[in-house]
């Protein structure tokens, strides 16, 4: 049987990585994103990679060999990494909502995104906040915003910031839709490189 022939591939369509501590509103403002786009927009999230991992994977991971947890870690950065580019490498525009936790997980976002246009955004939330939303989810371990809150922004870099503190989730897409629409040169991704490869 002969090989199907494939589709003609666009330019690659943009990405979105909204970068922010657990309970920031990540989720939330993707799903806006997607009701105010004209065009579609796929949600790709780390929680649903998470959801597809065994009951107990990361358990005790800090009494393992470094090298098991970088493999875990690879593994579930890049196959995230991978649904975002194969989107993008369709003409599909992709919004990611993660959570870049480490150093490793920074730079894995830059090799594997180096071809892609990329807008990295901060999505800020105060601390009080993050402990309200935290504790009315229940499903996320108490602390753990707290734990995030002021290390997840720090020597990052970015192209556009948000704050969820106080703002209803459409009030902020629409901040990040009105930018967008201004076609903003995508930069903040070279500058990370940049910086994880002077450090």
């Amino acid at each position: 049987m002969p090989p199907l022939p494939r589709p003609v591939l666009p330019q690659s369509a943009r990405v979105i990585v909204l970068n922010g501590a657990s309970s920031a509103g990540k989720t939330t403002l993707a799903k806006a994103m997607q009701a105010l786009w004209s065009s579609p927009l796929h949600h790709v999230q780390l929680d649903a990679f998470r959801d597809m991992e065994p009951p107990g994977y990361w358990t005790g991971w800090e009494k393992r060999e470094k090298a098991d947890t970088e493999l875990m870690l690879c593994a579930l950065c890049c196959a995230m990494h991978a649904a975002v580019g194969e989107y993008a490498k369709y003409g599909q525009e992709v919004v990611l909502d993660t959570v870049l936790s480490n150093r490793r997980a920074r730079h894995l976002l830059v090799e594997n995104f180096a071809h892609l246009p990329v807008y990295l955004i901060a999505v800020q939330c105060d601390a009080t906040e993050l402990a309200r939303r935290e504790t009315a989810r229940r499903d996320r371990g108490i602390g753990l915003a707290a734990s995030q809150v002021d290390w997840i922004h720090k020597s990052m870099q970015y192209d556009f910031e948000v704050d969820t503190s106080r703002k209803e989730p459409g009030s902020v897409a629409a901040e990040i839709s009105n930018w967008l629409a201004g076609n903003p040169l995508p930069l903040a991704l070279e500058r990370l490189r940049a910086q994880l490869n002077s450090a």
